[in-house]
């Protein structure tokens, strides 16, 4: 069979040739050339008959075969030496009847899906220059070291050429890139079977890191390696060490760029509305430009989970209507997602770009992908943890609020908290403070005052929420708190009045270990409304309060400013639905502040028995 031998950065390489063959930088090529001076569609080479012909397309810097720019159709011979801009060739008929000799070194690399390739030996020899008109003649290839191997393959990396719309990066990075490098002029071969778009697998398998036995024998290509581990296992050290996220995505830039050959980089983190926001930018010449990035493969990269390794982005971007890849000169790309074993979610993404074709290894983009799932690792334990303080402060809240069975529903999402206010059409609501409070406040120290009132206030909260009552706040010495919300029973008044008896008991035990030392004893005024109210967040995004709001409440703290010492004064709707719980006796109607008509008002005196309850 007849083949092209190409110079790989690895040696010499064979490419068998089909009936038909396009060659030159656009990917729908058969085999396609990573070569800025090659054409788009640079030339072609067919079977005909028994011959192989040669056929320039009018290439701009033209197809020599021996030196001699072609004017027409060529029937190559074996042994014919082909250049096609920096890229050198030559023509085996696959007769094998004469050896032929090496052809001169270029970073060439055929696609893995390349058919039946066959390795050739290695030279190290240096490509003889190729004759030609001076206004044709391309410049002196820029060569590679003997590591770099364009398009080694990887698993998972998805060479990138579908329609794209410029993403620009709000990144406020001030880090930049070189403005004036030079071109590369390696040549990367890929042999393609089929349309090059985005998800399209450029390799089976990942060469990753050769076996000691391979490298050994070359010390630059070992110590490269070396130096890849060496910095990868100083970053994850790292990751493991830090504890600001910030920081954290900064060193991991500055890492990658020792031994990538990255222009550009950003680490784009999601935001918590679902948007990728930048959080670290590095551009290699420092500059403070802007960077910008692909949305296609941003997208890509978290629809597929997947990295995206690009060699020539100009190219594999053809088919886009935007233009900014090319406008900002972006040759080669590695984009790798920020994601933790089995997460559903992209955490971020890491990009890397460069101005130069064929500037990225598989081998980085392992490594990188590695450092990848190490940050994502620590950045979704920082969000665990981040999640876990906020249960403590929401439960802490929660439990400062309600009952701890009710905080641990709501902490749970089994009951639900709505953010604003909501209508109740029934919210028993509770007020009490300390009679003569203001008398007794004054002269005594106010450290004295507010140890009195937290001994107080610790008693009667902790009997409020023994009848799952919600605390609303403290007003001096004084008490709100409601049922009916956010969890509410049939029997919410009956467990308010009960809970104010209680209280009164619990109180009578403080005042008689106050009067033990020598301290003086505190009488409280209850005052308990039922009816509609509107119950839900009030304040400012800062500080919010989980309140009642209405009539209802201001009627509640009416009754309770009216009541005296050790009564409990309830209305007459309260007293409609628990008189036949507690033993009530009505006491003097009241004209209310805001009400016109007198009030019916109804002191508490004690529960009935459960034997009179019964048949009430």
């Amino acid at each position: 069979m007849a083949r092209l031998i190409l110079a790989t950065a690895e040696g010499q390489q064979a490419i068998e040739l089909r009936a038909t063959n396009s060659l030159g930088r656009h990917p729908s090529n058969s085999i396609q050339l990573l070569d800025k001076i090659v054409s788009k569609e640079h030339c072609t080479l067919e079977l005909q008959g028994e011959r192989f012909v040669l056929r320039d397309l009018g290439s701009l810097n033209g197809t020599y075969v021996n030196g001699e720019r072609l004017r027409g159709d060529v029937v190559l011979r074996h042994g014919d030496e082909i250049a096609l801009g920096t890229t050198r060739a030559r023509f085996d008929d696959g007769s094998a009847a004469v050896a032929l000799p090496p052809v001169g070194p270029g970073a060439v690399q055929p696609r893995a899906d390349a058919p039946r390739t066959t390795p050739l030996a290695r030279t190290p020899s240096p490509p003889a220059p190729q004759p030609g008109p001076p206004q044709a003649t391309p410049p002196q290839a820029n060569l590679p070291r003997p590591d770099v191997r364009p398009a080694e393959a990887s698993p998972g990396v998805a060479a990138v050429a579908a329609a794209r719309q410029p993403y620009a990066s709000p990144t406020t990075g001030t880090l930049a890139l070189p403005r004036s490098r030079p071109p590369a002029r390696g040549t990367r071969v890929d042999v393609r079977d089929a349309a090059h778009a985005i998800g399209t697998q450029i390799a089976a398998q990942a060469k990753g890191f050769s076996p000691f036995d391979l490298v050994g024998r070359d010390p630059q290509q070992l110590g490269l390696d070396y130096e890849r581990l060496r910095i990868t296992w100083e970053l994850t050290r790292d990751i493991g060490l830090e504890r600001d996220l910030d920081r954290l995505l900064d060193k991991i830039l500055l890492a990658l760029f020792k031994f990538t050959k990255a222009d550009r980089g950003v680490i784009l983190m999601r935001d918590d509305d679902g948007s990728l926001q930048p959080r670290a930018a590095r551009r290699r010449d420092g500059s403070d430009a802007p960077i910008e990035v692909s949305s296609t493969i941003l997208n890509h990269v978290i629809r597929e989970r997947a990295s995206v390794l690009t060699h020539d982005a100009s190219m594999d971007f053809a088919a886009s209507s935007g233009k900014s890849m090319i406008l900002n000169r972006i040759s080669s790309a590695m984009v790798v997602p920020f994601v933790h074993d089995n997460e559903k979610e992209v955490l971020g993404v890491l990009w890397l770009d460069s101005e130069t074709l064929a500037q990225f290894l598989p081998r980085d983009l392992e490594v990188i992908t590695s450092v990848a799932g190490q940050a994502a690792m620590f950045i979704e334990n920082t969000i665990l943890a981040r999640k876990v303080e906020q249960e403590i402060v929401l439960r802490d809240r929660f439990a400062r609020l309600v009952a701890p069975n009710v905080a641990e529903q709501m902490i749970s999402g089994k009951l639900e908290v709505k953010k604003g206010g909501e209508l109740v059409q029934e919210l028993t609501v509770y007020n009490s403070d300390i009679r003569g409070f203001t008398r007794m406040s004054e002269g005594t120290p106010a450290e004295v005052i507010v140890e009195m009132l937290n001994e107080y206030f610790e008693r009667m909260v902790e009997t409020l929420f023994k009848y799952e009552g919600t605390l609303d706040k403290f007003m001096g010495d004084g008490i709100m708190a409601f049922w009916g919300a956010p969890l509410s029973h049939a029997d919410d008044p009956v467990r308010s009045v009960e809970c104010a008896l209680d209280q009164m008991t619990v109180l009578g035990h403080f005042n008689r270990e106050r009067i033990g030392v020598g301290k003086p004893a505190l009488a409280i005024g209850i005052g308990i409304h039922t009816g509609p109210g509107v119950v839900g967040y009030v304040g400012s995004s800062k500080a919010l309060s989980y309140t009642v709001i209405g009539d209802t409440a201001n009627t509640s703290s009416r009754l309770c400013s009216s009541a005296l010492a050790g009564q409990i004064v309830i209305s007459e709707t309260m007293a409609q639905r628990v008189g036949g719980r507690f033993e009530l006796e009505e006491i003097e109607p009241r004209s209310l502040k805001g009400k016109e008509i007198p009030m019916r008002r109804f002191n508490v005196l004690r529960a009935k028995s459960r034997a009179v309850a019964g048949t009430g």
